[in-house]
C-alpha cells in the first residue's frame, strides 16, 4: 500500500509541476533579451545592393496572452556595400502570435509590425516600411527562452540628395532580410 500511495504522490506531483511548468511557458509577462542579428538589403535599381552583414540587437515586450505579445526591437548590422561598409539600424514595432506550442516548450510564431531603418555609409538612407516573418523559440526553464527569427521587411528608403543648395529626396524601393538568434528573460512571467 505504501508503494502504491508514494507512485501516487509522485504522479500528482509530476503533473502539478508540468501544469505549473507549461503556464510559466506561456509567454506571458514582461521579457527582455539581447540576439544577434544578421541582415542584407537588396535595393531596386541601385548600383549595389549592401551584401549580409552582422551585428547586435536587443528586445523588449510583454505577453499580453498565450499566444499573443507585443514587442520593441533594435538591431544594428554592419554590411558591405562596394564601396564601404554600412551601418544598418532598425527599430522595429511587432505583434506575435503563436501558431503551434501551447502546452509545449517549443512555440512555433508568427510576427508582423513596422520597422523604421537608416543606413550610413557617406551617404543616409532612411525609412518606414512594413516588416513580417516567423521563428521559434524554445523555452529552457520558465523564465528564459531562446528564439530563431526571419524577418523581411519591405517598402521605401528615402535617400536625401544635396544639389546646389536644394534637397532632393529620391525614393528606392528596397527588401531588407534578417536572421535573429538570442535569448529572452521572462519578467515577473505567471
Amino acid at each position: 500500500m505504501t508503494r502504491m500511495l508514494r507512485a501516487a504522490l509522485a504522479a500528482a506531483a509530476l503533473s502539478t509541476t508540468a501544469a505549473a511548468s507549461a503556464e510559466a511557458q506561456s509567454g506571458k509577462g514582461l521579457f527582455v533579451g539581447i540576439q544577434y542579428a544578421g541582415a542584407s538589403v537588396n535595393v531596386k535599381d541601385a548600383a549595389d545592393d549592401l551584401e549580409f552583414g552582422s551585428g547586435f540587437g536587443v528586445h523588449a515586450g510583454l505577453g499580453l496572452s498565450a499566444r499573443w505579445s507585443v514587442l520593441g526591437n533594435f538591431d544594428r548590422s554592419v554590411l558591405t556595400g562596394n564601396s564601404a561598409d554600412v551601418r544598418l539600424t532598425q527599430y522595429d514595432a511587432l505583434l506575435r502570435l503563436q501558431l503551434i506550442g501551447a502546452a509545449s516548450p517549443v512555440k512555433l510564431f508568427v510576427t508582423g509590425g513596422a520597422t523604421a531603418r537608416s543606413a550610413n555609409a557617406g551617404r543616409d538612407f532612411e525609412g518606414i516600411a512594413p516588416t513580417g516573418g516567423g521563428g521559434v523559440q524554445l523555452f529552457l526553464s520558465s523564465g528564459l527562452a531562446v528564439h530563431g527569427t526571419a524577418l523581411w521587411t519591405f517598402g521605401n528608403l528615402t535617400r536625401a540628395n544635396q544639389l546646389s543648395g536644394n534637397t532632393i529626396d529620391q525614393q528606392l524601393k528596397s527588401t531588407g532580410t534578417r536572421v535573429q538568434a538570442g535569448a529572452s528573460l521572462y519578467l515577473f512571467g505567471r
